[in-house]
């Protein structure tokens, strides 16, 4: 299905007294950016965690913010006990009176769930919290890239009845043309070669002449509408046939003697580079 580049997500998950959040926020790049914010630093499993981005994103800037607090609350287990019982016991030796404060107590017990939580246990976790993240992030990214396509249907759609109203304008413009030709040709070749006279009337009637041009836009919007319905990557594609249209539209300006047919072209190429921005989000 496709997707768009732009998408948010959050995951959390608690583990004992230690919680854990993972965000992932992207927007659109034309290659893939990646970028970890995470205190702990663990640049292993940094590198780990940008494998599976890259494994299911080939386009976009992805940051992904990971977050560990501590449960700051007292629970004194075995181990700590055994902390202040070998405290006491040199302070006795010593004749010294043990003291000790609730942040110190609260920094010893904040140092054994950390060493208590290995490498392994946190690299895990976040592998976990990360896979999680991106299947929201897809959901997301692909309800918005199907909105996206519906967007561009509906521009092309109007391009495809600008590209009528031209068919018709030019046909009337080209009568009234062809008339006004006729009309003047007729009377600078008065005492010459009618046939002559014909041959002027169609070398003016050629010159704007968009048959071809008409041909060339009807096949791109039609094809194009078949690449949308398709599943896969398309923003390339799409930014491509909105070249070449754009491209047809310039000549059918170009080619135009009308104001009406020009302000039509210039409606065209309006829409299409409203596809092309739309298409810059697409992956």
């Amino acid at each position: 299905m496709t997707r768009s580049m732009t998408g948010f997500s959050s995951v959390s998950q608690n583990h004992g007294s230690i919680s854990f959040t993972m965000q992932i926020r992207s927007e659109n790049s034309k290659s893939i950016e990646i970028a970890i914010h995470d205190e702990s630093s663990n640049y292993g499993t940094h590198e780990k965690l940008k494998k599976i981005i890259m494994e299911k994103f080939d386009r976009g800037k992805i940051r992904i913010f990971i977050s560990i607090e501590k449960e700051q609350k007292f629970e004194i287990n075995n181990k700590i006990k055994s902390y202040l019982a070998e405290f006491s016991s040199v302070a006795k030796r010593f004749q010294i009176t043990p003291t000790i404060s609730s942040s110190e107590l609260n920094n010893m017990i904040n140092d054994n769930i950390s060493s208590s939580y290995s490498s392994t246990k946190l690299e895990n976790h976040q592998i976990k919290l990360l896979n999680k993240a991106i299947k929201k992030l897809i959901i997301s990214q692909e309800i918005e890239g199907k909105n996206l396509i519906e967007d561009i249907n509906k521009k092309l759609s109007k391009i495809y009845i600008l590209k009528e109203k031209i068919v018709k304008r030019v046909s009337l413009y080209r009568n009234k043309l062809e008339k006004k030709y006729h009309k003047e040709i007729k009377k600078g070749f008065a005492n010459h070669d009618p046939l002559l006279a014909r041959k002027e009337i169609s070398s003016a009637l050629d010159k704007i002449d968009i048959e071809e041009e008409i041909i060339r836009l009807d096949s791109h919007v039609l094809e194009l509408k078949k690449i949308l319905s398709k599943k896969g990557q398309k923003g390339m594609t799409i930014d491509f046939y909105m070249q070449e249209i754009n491209r047809e539209a310039n000549t059918l300006a170009a080619k135009s003697k009308d104001f009406k047919l020009s302000e039509l072209a210039i409606e065209i190429k309006t829409y299409l580079n409203q596809i092309r921005e739309i298409a810059a989000n697409i992956s």
